[in-house]
């Protein structure tokens, strides 16, 4: 679940049932939490500036059309399980260790050099 203007990646998960208001989106399908560890991380929120589309005021436009075309790397089973147990960390407890960790698991996944991770920790 995600509402459509934000500053920020703010994709929620939300296994209530319950249906979203105007201008809330939602996602269904397989590997939820995989999707909700990308998209939420910073190279997912790097990458979708760098796609998306904008307010007037600046502020980003998280359209389903634009995430329909965000690339997302389909990870091992070993990527995925440990992705998921760490959302489920943070689900938990969303410190900075354990979001920390995330970010850089994704790294990983997507094989980034040290000087594409600085570039995007310094966004």
């Amino acid at each position: 679940m995600w509402g459509e203007i934000s500053d920020k990646s703010k994709f929620a998960l939300d296994d209530s049932g319950r249906y979203p208001e105007a201008t809330t989106f939602l996602m269904t399908g397989e590997n939820l939490k995989y999707l909700l560890a990308i998209l939420n991380s910073k190279l997912g929120e790097f990458a979708f500036n760098q796609i998306g589309t904008k307010t007037g005021m600046g502020t980003n436009r998280w359209k389903k059309y634009t995430l329909e075309s965000f690339f997302v790397k389909v990870p091992s089973k070993e990527e995925k399980n440990l992705i998921e147990m760490l959302v489920d960390k943070i689900l938990i407890d969303a410190n900075e260790q354990n979001i920390a960790s995330l970010d850089n698991a994704i790294y990983r996944i997507y094989h980034l050099s040290e000087e594409e991770i600085m570039f995007i920790e310094a966004q």
